[in-house]
């Protein structure tokens, strides 16, 4: 007797790929336009799909901005619960994050952008991001790895250096070569040791490097 197979899963499949589709085409359209002056029409468009298909995946535009900001978030943190899985050092994995956002704005250019204005625009996106350095900073200052006081004023320092330099990256202001220096004047404004800086930014380069390789 022949076994019996279970139906096959392609239609939830299709709608996964339909929606990221979407999110990855309407990235690129929040990039260029910015939020407020964003439609459903404009991301159909860019997705290929008729205006219907959006909405059946997203009741409206503001979710599917709070969608795409969902995304970004969650990609960072991911990449932070990885590094406290491989990097003890609070400094270490601030430098890593630093050099990880940087690189976003080359190669994937739309998401820095649409990242960066989400993260003025978007009060709960911002929370989100900002929680997330926030914890970093207490990390760094419980274990000794930084000299200043956690709290608003070192958040701030850190995501106005960190986002000014990928929005300047995305308008294409400022190469590449310049992410070590945002590294270490974000460690500098930490309080972290200035003989440990060198190290740690070398460190932070060469896993990025042996990163890109393993893609």
């Amino acid at each position: 007797m022949s076994e019996q197979r279970e139906p096959s899963s392609g239609y939830p499949r299709k709608r996964r790929q339909t929606r990221r589709r979407l999110l990855d085409a309407g990235t690129k359209v929040l990039a260029e336009r910015g939020p407020g002056h964003v439609t459903a029409g404009h991301i159909a468009d860019a997705a290929g799909v008729a205006p219907g298909t959006f909405y059946n995946h997203f009741a409206s535009v503001d979710v599917f901005i709070d969608a795409v900001a969902d995304d970004l978030a969650r990609g960072m943190e991911i990449g932070r619960d990885t590094l406290s899985t491989t990097e003890h050092d609070p400094a270490r994995r601030v430098a890593i994050g630093v050099l990880q956002l940087l690189a976003m704005a080359d190669t994937l250019p739309d998401s820095a952008a649409a990242f960066v204005s989400l993260a003025g625009l978007r009060p709960d996106f911002r929370a989100r991001i900002r929680a997330h350095v926030d914890q970093a900073i207490r990390d760094g200052v419980e274990a000794g790895t930084f000299d200043v006081v956690a709290g608003q004023a070192a958040t701030n320092a850190v995501l106005g250096a960190t986002l000014q330099s990928m929005r300047s990256r995305v308008l294409g202001e400022t190469e590449g070569g310049e992410s070590t220096d945002v590294v270490r004047l974000v460690l500098r404004l930490l309080g972290t040791d200035s003989g440990r800086i060198d190290a740690i930014v070398d460190h932070a380069v060469e896993r990025a490097r042996v990163e890109q390789s393993d893609a």
